[in-house]
């Protein structure tokens, strides 16, 4: 084993890595779209696209930074990975609004 596998090794990390930040940041940012426009949000086409393009952003940054882009790539994957759990958990959690009589 070469120290030429582990860079290898770390570059596919580090692509794995803008996957997961880029995705997760479109789809927290659809979310705040969602927020922001309301019940009139499309949200299938919006949620489909906002997560490629940040996906594909990722990969991209990831493939402009290499190594180097190990450590901060898994560390904001990491964080936005977390925040986007957080909120799964607090929408499902949150009590449904009351209907109206």
């Amino acid at each position: 084993m070469s120290a030429n596998d582990g860079d290898d090794r770390r570059k596919r990390l580090t692509t794995v890595f803008g996957w997961i930040a880029g995705g997760a940041l479109g789809l927290l940012l659809n979310y705040v779209g969602f927020l922001v426009v309301g019940e009139g949000y499309p949200t299938v086409p919006t949620t489909f696209v906002a997560f490629l393009l940040g996906a594909f952003g990722g990969m991209a940054l990831a493939d402009k930074l290499g190594v180097r882009g190990f450590r901060p790539l898994g560390i904001a994957a990491g964080v936005l990975l977390a925040l986007f759990l957080a909120l799964v958990v607090a929408v499902l959690m949150s009590p449904a609004p009351e209907a109206p009589l």
